[in-house]
């Protein structure tokens, strides 16, 4: 253990020592943070005329949906919505622009968009055939996420599953201010994700190929422990530095997204998010969070794993870069139908894919032995067990280069 020890650091400080490792971190670091403040710069304009700051419009709203906070969406709160929608005038081009909007309807706002989800409602004039009644709100949610349910092509037994889980639901839901773990769910997670695979694909093909390029292999793999625990020493620090960076850019993205948008709404519930509105589990905003900030880290090792092993096979770094690159391409563009259940899904568990608030927090479930493990909870352990099994492939190439090689 002593000299697993002791390799270990020392290829951790190898890693870090690389400037290319520093280089790439701060500039994922700074993409990430100019996602975090994006929302809040430059100008709104309509029809080439200046209207308002992105800057102010987001303090305005935020400040109307703090007010709404702690209020419970029930009969009287859709009365006061649709009263308010109410005194916009008919047949407006731009609704939103008129003085009634501005003053009675727009404090409303973030209800309205909720309500006009659930009833997939497709513009105000929908809304304002609608009346507010809080037992058909409900329904209608109800009957929007069973379509959503049929489309995924999920069998009866998921479906029941997932109406237990809505039963365990309080209903009427109360609103709470949640703006910081809105925007992280929506596309914080997907930006971090991005990031983090982009970070580890460039910085860990070279662990391996580094002493195969300068041919310093020979002398390594005829060491003492060249073939057994200089690999795992190896394997180790790769998956490690993969993780502190995936760690370090969570919380610096964290920190800055609740900065800017505020940390109040950990208890808030799912049933609130306009980008998981249809999904049925039953963790609030914060729980969702730090799950899926927990399996970005827990998915950062599982590709560190696999590339670095993939660099020991190609003995390039150029070639498993290039290879690595083109599954992350594939996985922003390719899709597969979703009535093409099981390949779609396999699919969108894929690594590139998964680290998507909608695929984390996915209703297609992993049915086995007349349960359902939700995917938040199966493609973790998948994603374990195949590294396990990568990383013992690995190995036996790595132990036997020196027979088939020069």
């Amino acid at each position: 253990m002593n000299n697993f020890g002791t390799l270990y650091r020392y290829e951790v400080k190898k890693i870090l020592g690389r400037k290319l490792v520093w280089i790439v971190f701060f500039i994922c670091a700074l993409c990430a943070g100019m996602f975090a403040a994006a929302d809040l710069t430059g100008k709104y304009y309509v029809d080439g005329e200046f209207v308002d700051t992105h800057y102010h419009m987001f303090q305005v709203d935020q400040e109307y949906r703090r007010a709404l906070s702690g209020r419970v969406l029930d009969q009287q709160l859709l009365e006061e919505m649709s009263e308010a929608y109410g005194k916009i005038p008919p047949a407006v081009e731009r609704y939103t622009l008129t003085e009634e909007y501005q003053t009675y309807a727009r404090p409303y706002s973030d209800v309205f968009n909720i309500v006009r989800q659930w009833t997939q409602q497709r513009n105000l004039e929908d809304f304002r055939a609608w009346t507010p009644d809080e037992k058909v709100l409900y329904a209608s949610r109800a009957e929007s996420i069973e379509n959503v349910w049929q489309s995924l092509q999920l069998s009866d037994a998921e479906k029941e599953f997932w109406r237990e889980k809505e039963a365990q639901t309080d209903t009427p839901v109360t609103y709470l201010f949640h703006e910081g773990y809105s925007k992280l769910i929506s596309n914080g997670i997907n930006t971090l994700g991005m990031l983090v695979l982009l970070f580890v694909c460039i910085c860990m093909a070279s662990v391996f190929t580094e002493e195969h390029t300068r041919r310093t292999d020979q002398l390594i793999l005829s060491g003492a422990k060249g073939k057994s625990v200089v690999y795992w020493a190896k394997l180790a620090a790769g998956a490690s530095v993969s993780a502190a960076c995936a760690a370090l850019l969570s919380v610096f993205v964290t920190g800055l997204v609740f900065v800017i948008y505020g940390a109040e709404g950990f208890h808030a519930s799912l049933r609130l998010s306009l980008y998981l509105w249809a999904s049925s589990c039953t963790m609030s905003f914060g729980q969702v969070c730090l799950t899926a900030l927990g399996i970005l880290i827990l998915t950062a090792v599982f590709v560190g794993v696999l590339v670095l092993v993939l660099s020991e096979v190609l003995h390039s770094n150029i070639a498993t870069l290039s290879v690595c690159v083109g599954a992350i391409i594939a996985g922003l563009v390719g899709n597969i139908p979703y009535q093409y259940r099981g390949l779609a899904q396999l699919w969108d568990w894929l690594p590139m894919r998964f680290l998507n608030a909608e695929y984390i927090f996915d209703a297609r479930t992993l049915p086995l032995f007349g349960h359902c493990f939700v995917s938040w909870k199966a493609v973790p352990v998948l994603y374990i067990l195949i590294g396990v099994l990568v990383a013992m492939a690995g190995k036996a190439v790595y132990r036997n280069y020196q027979v088939s090689g020069r």
